[in-house]
């Protein structure tokens, strides 16, 4: 076979996935619970030990699924941790639902309602697994997700490992549902449970909608239709998504000072005020100084962030003072709040990293490379860098300067040395790629990053010369020249300053009538830039050798063939294979340490709730 893809062959291939799998796995057992509750009868005794189990789930699910926007970020060439990929989302969507169920069992614990959608969503988490294995496994992505899958020819026995589960959970839930206990009584407005609910039913539909767009290609196999994905995927998506993150993010700062059944609202306000104020006044700061000004989308898409990004803040900061004053500091009942807090780092995370994203590699080089039409790459956005030349790139000078590969893998890696213009700092980022020949043909790429507390430099490879493509195939031309003539080349012209012999040299290489010659030739480019060649032609017992010398800059080759007094021959030869060069696509992420902060603390979160109930 071809082996491992190269991109698999990193230490993100050895902790991601099998986290993830054992999200997905650790799903079946809330589900287990929930059909087993349906089946004996039982409604409402499975939820007290299914709660730890869904805690644990959700925690490693989630997990899993962000180590994989870690790996994208910092392992592959995404240019971001998130894409909306159709194998992304069908990782997600399962969690959604799943966070969902456990608020929903939290409601029913605490007043008994809720129960009939605590079913559903738990049948529906570990469902929604079983399809994404569908999605990924049936090759039905094939062409809208840059995640490969072959076709296995199992398509149905993929749908009918679905039907076993779905089938009869679906049976048992509808059969079982009006005898499932519920409360005819309406919850108050003003009650925990009743914003719990809302916000349960936010993410669920929030998934259905993730889901539904993901399942396009789905539809179109089934019922032969030719549904095109949206022109802007990330659009597509983040146009629907923000109004969830900002639902979500005001419930996650505000239900958790609500009282179950009922709350007065004098009790409440006076809770709620001072996260408010310090939350306004943060608002006011960040969106006065912070110059988020993002209108790739326009100004109602700016908005909607400008509300995010309030509601991420407020989420942050009324979670952290509940941890202070709701439950006292204390690291066991602060379970919630730390996940919660965790989400509102998260989503300002997202939100700043994604709308101040900078491009830094704007092209200064003139030299534009043609990604062809399938490529979402755009020639101006990717700085060409010739191997050894300082170019401009932002408030940076960057210098491709050598290259390297690696020992044991067809991996090249490249030392590209970035120069602060203002001169306090030089670093070095060595992102590596290849060309594969085999299996997936083009350009395989890891990125390299450099990490600041406020920012990261993050650069990858675009492009690289073919080598099958770029043989030296192109000749010398001879010309004969004396001290001081002029030669001319396509980009600039070059002059015969003169020719040095050496007598002198060692017997035991030259022999007794050896000789060296070498000429000198002062290059001058169209470009302004100033190149020194020392051609050289040498005697050595008996025969001529000539070492040419090479201005990889100029792509220019010059031989020295013959020396007649005050003549000489020279070849000169203009090689398109003697330019080392390699396009760059580098970006600024400002803030993006809080998103993975965020993620930490929401882990952390489930956690301290798994350990408090187990």
């Amino acid at each position: 076979g071809n082996g491992l893809n190269q991109l698999l062959q990193n230490y993100w291939m050895v902790i991601h996935p099998p986290v993830l799998f054992l999200g997905f796995a650790s799903t079946v057992i809330p589900f287990a619970y929930a059909i087993g509750g349906l089946w004996t009868k039982n409604y409402g005794d499975w939820t007290k030990p299914a709660l730890p189990w869904a805690l644990f789930s959700a925690a490693v699910l989630g997990t899993g699924v962000l180590m994989g926007a870690a790996w994208a970020y910092e392992s592959l060439s995404f240019g971001g941790y998130w894409a909306w990929d159709p194998v992304e989302n069908a990782s997600m969507v399962p969690w959604l639902v799943l966070v969902a169920g456990i608020h929903t069992l939290l409601i029913y614990k605490h007043t008994g309602r809720s129960l009939r959608a605590t079913h559903l969503f738990f049948i529906l988490a570990f469902i929604l697994v079983v399809y994404s294995t569908f999605l990924t496994r049936s090759g039905v992505l094939g062409d809208t997700s840059v995640h490969s899958f072959a076709d296995l020819g199992m398509n149905f026995q993929l749908f009918m490992f679905i039907m076993v589960f779905l089938a009869p959970a679906l049976w048992l839930f509808f059969t079982n549902l009006k005898r499932i206990p519920h409360i005819q009584k309406e919850e108050q407005v003003s009650s925990r449970e009743f914003w719990m609910f809302i916000g349960s039913l936010v993410l669920f539909f929030s998934a259905l909608v993730i889901i539904g767009k993901t399942s396009v290609p789905v539809v179109n196999k089934i019922f032969g239709t030719n549904i095109a994905p949206p022109a802007e995927v990330e659009y597509s998506y983040n146009s629907i998504i923000i109004w969830v993150a900002i639902i979500i993010g005001l419930l996650t700062a505000v239900v958790q000072y609500l009282k179950y059944k009922e709350t007065a609202s004098k009790f409440f306000l006076k809770r709620i005020l001072l996260p408010i104020i310090i939350s306004a006044a943060a608002i006011i700061l960040i969106l006065g100084f912070g110059n988020i000004n993002y209108n790739k989308y326009g100004a109602g898409y700016l908005a909607a962030i400008w509300i995010a990004l309030a509601s991420s803040v407020f989420a942050v900061i009324a979670n952290f003072s509940y941890i202070w004053l709701g439950v006292k500091g204390s690291l066991k009942l602060s379970g919630p709040s730390i996940a919660h807090l965790g989400f509102g780092l998260m989503l300002a995370g997202i939100l700043i990293s994604s709308s101040k994203k900078e491009t830094l590699s704007y092209n200064t080089s003139g030299i534009f490379v043609n990604f062809g039409e399938k490529s979402n790459e755009k020639p101006g956005e990717n700085l060409t860098l010739v191997k050894g030349q300082k170019m401009d790139m932002g408030k940076y000078w960057v210098t491709y300067e050598k290259d390297s590969m690696h020992p044991k893998k067809s991996q090249w890696y490249y030392s590209l040395k970035f120069e602060n213009k203002n001169g306090k700092e030089i670093f070095t980022l060595k992102p590596n790629a290849f060309i594969n020949y085999k299996g997936n043909e083009g350009l395989m790429a890891n990125p390299d990053a450099k990490h600041y507390w406020d920012h990261d430099i993050f650069a990858y490879i675009t492009s690289l010369p073919d080598p099958e493509k770029n043989k030296d195939t192109s000749s010398f031309n001879n010309l004969i020249k004396k001290t001081g003539d002029s030669i001319f080349y396509s980009r600039g012209y070059m002059i015969l300053e003169n020719v040095k012999t050496t007598d002198s040299l060692p017997t035991e290489i030259f022999g007794e009538d050896g000789k060296l010659y070498e000429a000198r030739l002062n290059i001058f480019s169209k470009t302004g830039s100033v190149h020194t060649a020392f051609p050289k032609l040498a005697f050595a017992k008996g025969a001529f050798i000539s070492v040419p010398d090479t201005i990889t800059a100029e792509s220019l080759v010059l031989q020295l063939n013959k020396v007649e007094g005050n003549t000489v021959e020279i070849g000169v030869k203009e090689s398109g294979s003697v330019l080392q060069y390699l396009t760059l696509k580098a970006y600024k992420f400002p803030f993006i340490n809080v998103l993975w902060l965020g993620a930490l603390l929401m882990a952390a979160g489930f956690i301290i709730s798994l350990v408090r109930r187990v």
